[in-house]
């Protein structure tokens, strides 16, 4: 692809990041089939598109009332940089990796570096601070 397509692909994420509800299925197409997820602040490491969007469907589920407020967002060169902070009320299932109690009011400050290649994200880390405001 050439690198308008890949310009392109970043403008498409960025109007898509405006709806993170609907992220993992307005994004699937831009993920590539072997796309590195990771999470290190949970302990996550994820490959491959089909179990990327599984986790970014899971995230979306568990994050679905949270009042975010984005920070910034940007394109920088093959890099689409997206900082937020998210408050929310955890599930009662928890989240995967991050000790937590139901029912405590959290802030999620994340950092995710999507890098595109050829048009597809390939490469997606996401640095998170885990704060309990309340319990």
């Amino acid at each position: 692809m050439k690198d308008h397509a890949a310009t392109d692909a970043l403008s498409l994420a960025l109007q898509w990041l405006e709806r993170p509800a609907d992220w993992p299925q307005a994004a699937a197409a831009l993920y590539d089939a072997a796309v590195c997820w990771r999470a290190p602040a949970r302990g996550l490491l994820i490959e491959g598109r089909d179990a990327v969007l599984a986790q970014l469907r899971d995230d979306a589920r568990r994050f679905a009332a949270a009042e975010p407020v984005v920070l910034r967002r940007v394109v920088a060169g093959a890099r689409l940089i997206d900082e937020s902070a998210l408050t929310f009320i955890c599930p009662a299932d928890g989240v995967a990796g991050v000790t937590l109690t139901p029912g405590d009011r959290i802030e999620l400050k994340r950092t995710r570096l999507l890098s595109f290649a050829g048009g597809l994200i390939v490469d997606e880390l996401n640095l998170e601070t885990w704060t309990v405001l309340q319990r």
